[in-house]
């Protein structure tokens, strides 16, 4: 690690490829060069090319940007490069994509201007002819998982390096809001540069930021907040319209000029919403129980198909695929439960049929074209070998408890959990396990307000009564009423009832012996198909209802 600008990050170049990539960028700060930045149109994509065309900007260069629309295709392409020679560039960096432009990067060098690319994602057997830096590459010493953001962000620090300036720590507000809306883990150093944005944005919020706040009526910032508020209408804006108007909000100098953009970003992410609802009407009464959901229909557009597989996921609990019909070809969004690895599930298609045109992403989120005459080969191939790869755990909804509560904390104890924020992949908002008597039940319209024995108060959605002894997990906030903090949770799950599963190996193996055991570990034997006498096959816990409603894992 160096220290620089008074904190802790890794070299950047750890990462491989740049000092080549920094050193082109300096040369282009220092000659005054036209640059343009070529983005992606997801949140990430529009974060990173705001940072990048603003601190070459800042530094000298003339950077300008350009994104895809979700029509053209992701990354970057052949005509797009031809587009920027036309236009007198003299250099093209692209943020968030181009580990794959091999075209693009060979058009590139056949018309004598200059490319680099700064990218996140997996790189493939072969890799553009033109400098490239990606934390994946073969060669990097440093943390893998950051995004294309946090990449573009660690190219600027190193032309900060080579130039002698302090690192631009005031465009790390992106840098968190791209980490956590890509869903890249928030571990190591992403979660350093995260909560630093994150701190950063909560004291001064770019305009942009401060109108998607007050458009929901959120104050505070966390990761939450960034994830189901400020990340919505940014990719909505890609995916339903143009992620320019997207650029534009994170560009805004005024809050008027936000305000405005802010609006029209909520109207496309509502209009979002009602289409994905109706495309998962439609594919929840199309569903034939395969193993592999697939879905396609040629009214779906590409920029609604991604969440649609998404919310699919969730309620089927089985790996779907739903896919936008133009023309003969089909393109497809795929997403997945557990372990299943979608990766490997299309590579095995792949070598069995041959019939993906294009295929590629990551183990829970993917996507893949093909001709619409290849559907049915596709949907009983598919089928066949998630039937293979699925395990019984793999559709269990987990909820990992950190540890149980005998007492309610005091407000400071809840108010120092925000240490641990922003929340996100791989660093979840703890969850606590109070089993306590429930004294007190208030209700409204869809919930209930519980207060217990020992003087939790939570919300939760399942209804309780006065006198039941009552096993959850819930979060703790503050909540502040006139002056006075008190500590309130919202219920993730309430049961009346729980038990490990090292107590039902023990009661197996007493009811193998003949000895009475409770009534509800029988209802598990017999929903597993075991019996008390003779051999038994190997099976699943899993596989049983009741102990998916009441049971637990010691880890």
């Amino acid at each position: 690690m160096t220290a620089h600008a008074g904190r802790l990050y890794s070299s950047p170049f750890d990462i491989a490829g740049m000092e080549v990539v920094a050193r082109r960028l300096v040369q282009a700060i220092l000659n005054r060069e036209k640059v343009l930045v070529f983005g992606d149109y997801d949140c990430d994509g529009i974060c990173a090319a705001y940072i990048m065309s603003d601190f070459l900007n800042q530094c000298g260069a003339r950077a300008s940007v350009l994104f895809p629309l979700r029509q053209d295709g992701y990354g970057i392409r052949s005509e797009q490069v031809y587009r920027a020679w036309e236009e007198k560039y003299t250099l093209i960096v692209t943020v968030d994509n181009g580990i794959s432009a091999i075209d693009a990067a060979d058009t590139a060098r056949l018309l004598g201007i200059d490319m680099v690319i700064t990218d996140h994602h997996e790189p493939l057997a072969s890799i553009p002819g033109v400098p490239v830096t990606d934390p994946k590459l073969p060669g990097s010493r440093c943390y893998r998982e950051f995004s294309g953001a946090g990449v573009a962000y660690k190219a600027c620090c190193a032309v900060c390096e080579l130039l002698g300036r302090d690192y631009p720590e005031e465009l790390l507000d992106l840098v968190s809001l791209a980490t956590v809306v890509d869903m890249c883990p928030l571990t190591g150093e992403n979660f350093i540069l995260a909560r630093q944005g994150m701190l950063k944005m909560r004291r001064s919020p770019r305009p942009g930021i401060a109108a998607l706040l007050s458009k929901a009526g959120v104050s505070r910032i966390t990761g939450q907040v960034m994830s189901w508020v400020l990340g919505p209408p940014i990719n909505a804006a890609g995916r339903m319209s143009d992620p320019m108007l997207a650029y534009r909000l994170i560009a805004a100098e005024t809050y008027t000029e936000a305000e405005r953009l802010a609006q029209e970003l909520d109207q496309i992410r509502k209009k979002r919403q009602e289409e994905v609802k109706k495309v998962t009407e439609v594919c929840l009464a199309q569903d034939d129980s395969r193993a592999f959901a697939l879905f396609a229909s040629p009214d779906w557009s590409e920029g609604i198909i991604g969440i649609a597989a998404g919310r699919l996921m969730e309620t089927l609990m089985r790996p779907v695929a739903v896919g936008s019909i133009c023309g003969d070809k089909v393109q497809f969004s795929a997403r997945s439960p557990g372990e299943f690895n979608l990766i490997e599930a299309l590579d095995e298609c792949q070598r069995r049929k041959k019939v993906f045109l294009t295929h590629g992403g990551h183990k829970s989120a993917a996507g893949f074209s093909m001709l619409e005459k290849d559907l049915p080969v596709v949907k009983q191939t598919l089928h066949e070998i998630a039937l293979n790869m699925l395990r019984p755990e793999d559709a269990v909804e987990w909820l990992d408890i950190d540890t149980r509560l005998d007492a309610v904390p005091t407000p400071d104890e809840v108010i120092e959990l925000d240490l641990l924020e922003p929340h996100g992949n791989q660093n979840p908002v703890p969850t606590f396990y109070v089993k306590d008597c429930v004294v007190e039940v208030k209700t409204g319209s869809g919930w209930f307000l519980v207060r217990t024995g020992a003087g939790f108060k939570f919300f939760t959605s399942k209804p309780a009564g006065v006198g039941d002894v009552v096993h959850t997990a819930l979060s703790l906030a503050i909540d502040e009423y006139k002056g006075t903090l008190s500590i309130i949770g919202r219920a993730l799950d309430v049961r009346s009832f729980i038990f490990a599963r090292e107590d039902l190996l023990e009661r197996y193996l007493a009811w193998r012996k003949g000895k009475e055991i409770p009534k509800w570990a029988e209802v598990i034997f017999n929903e597993l198909g075991l019996a008390r006498t003779g051999s038994n096959e190997k099976t699943s816990l899993f596989k049983s209802p009741t102990f998916l409603k009441y049971g637990s894992i010691k880890a």
